[in-house]
Formats: C-alpha cells, sequence, structure tokens
C-alpha cells in the first residue's frame, strides 16, 4: 500500500511504524525509535494502540545476559494493510478450472470450504449451550464478522433479516454462484429457517440479504435455493 493510503487508515507515525516493521519483519522500541526519531515512549504508546487494534505482536528475544528485550512484529492483519495478488489469483485460478473442464473439481472446493464453517459453527452453539434464536443470532453475527461479511442483523416480531455487507468470497462468484447457494443453505441451518433472499450483489444490490420467517422452520419445507438467486 502507498504511503498515503496507508496514511488514511492509521496516523502518519503509526504509518511509519508500521512500514517500518514490515521492512525489517521485527523490531524493538529502542530501534523503531532511533530510526525514525520519536522518543521511546512515544513508540511504546504507538504500539500499544497498534497493538489495541490486533495489527501487531510481540515476542520476548532472550540476546545474552540480562532481560529479553520485547520485539514487535506485524500480526496477520497487519501484514493484509498491504496490497495482496491473492484474491485476483483466487478467482482466476476458480476461471482456469472451470473453463478448462473442471467445475466438479471447483464444486467440490467450495462445498469442502461450507461444510467446514457448518461444523465450525455447530461445535460454537455445542461449546456456548445455545439452544434458542436469539444465542443462535449472536453467535452468527459473530461468526460472520469474523469472516469479514460484515453483517447486519435485524430482528422484529415477524421475520429476522441478516445482510451481509461484504462478500469475502466475491472473486469465486465470478466463476460460479455456487458459494451463493451454499452460504444461503449454511444461514438455513445455522438459525434453522427457511430464507428468501431479498437482495443480491452480484444483481446489483448494495447487500446480500435474507430474510427468515419466524414461523417457518426448515422442518416445515425443503430448504437449500434461496429464492430470487440464479440457479446454474
Amino acid at each position: 500500500m502507498e504511503d498515503q493510503q496507508l496514511s488514511n487508515l492509521l496516523s502518519p507515525s503509526r504509518a511509519r511504524i508500521v512500514h517500518l516493521l514490515k521492512r525489517d519483519g521485527a523490531a524493538a522500541v529502542d530501534r523503531i525509535a532511533r530510526v525514525l526519531e520519536l522518543a521511546p515512549t512515544t513508540v511504546r504508546q504507538h504500539l500499544d494502540r497498534l497493538g489495541d487494534k490486533g495489527l501487531v505482536e510481540t515476542e520476548s528475544v532472550v540476546d545474552g545476559p540480562g532481560r529479553p528485550t520485547l520485539v514487535y512484529s506485524l500480526s496477520a492483519a497487519g501484514d493484509r494493510l498491504f496490497p495482496s495478488q491473492d484474491g485476483f489469483l483466487f478467482g482466476e485460478m476458480i476461471e482456469f478450472l472451470v473453463h478448462q473442464g473442471y467445475p466438479g473439481v471447483v464444486d467440490a472446493f467450495f462445498r469442502e470450504i461450507w461444510e467446514r464453517r457448518r461444523r465450525e459453527f455447530i461445535e460454537e452453539v455445542e461449546a456456548a449451550g445455545v439452544d434458542d434464536l436469539q444465542g443462535r443470532l449472536g453467535l452468527v453475527e459473530a461468526f460472520l464478522e469474523r469472516q469479514g461479511f460484515v453483517p447486519e442483523i435485524e430482528v422484529d416480531e415477524k421475520a429476522v433479516t441478516i445482510r451481509e455487507c461484504h462478500c469475502p468470497f466475491s472473486q469465486g462468484v465470478r466463476a460460479t454462484r455456487l458459494p451463493c447457494r451454499l452460504e444461503a443453505q449454511f444461514l438455513e441451518q445455522a438459525l434453522q429457517k427457511k430464507l428468501r433472499r431479498a437482495g443480491y450483489m452480484p444483481d446489483g444490490h448494495p447487500a446480500c440479504v435474507y430474510e427468515f420467517c419466524l414461523d417457518e422452520s426448515i422442518e416445515s419445507g425443503a430448504g437449500g435455493e434461496a429464492q430470487g438467486e440464479e440457479r446454474e
């Protein structure tokens, strides 16, 4: 990421610290202060704030006699502040496999990913001892937030509405809409309610929107395909 872009996300001094850690891999407060010509106390304050945001991590390093030195490095989240071609290459790979005649491999890949998500969510439900809709909604919101869907959930006396304001699999959806169908199935299973799709980002809507009628469980009818979704 260019300096100006990074400074738009962080203060100028913190952006400089992030750049230094990216270049050096890891550094102690004294080195950061010396290179950037900042007071060590100021550097520690900035590192504390970066740590609060989950952008840096620490390690105690023993280098000779005396107390260990605390060394700072970028966390995985901090590393993601910099440009990556991973998403683009992933989308290109999926399209390549489809065009080369291996759509079954692509389908199997996505089904395996969503099955892992389903199992992970079930484990979280069991660990939390949740057995009501409100508890499941809280777990669903936290689960989607961690995975980058930027969820918004609204509840009234008749329905639940879930908006996924970001698609972390958008590059894959370029080649196949299977992730969209699998996500609808996942949400139905997570809430144990039938859904209707009311918004769909591939059709130009600002978010994927799912509406769940509170008096319709998935046992009362066949779930799976979200209404309004393009079938392949």
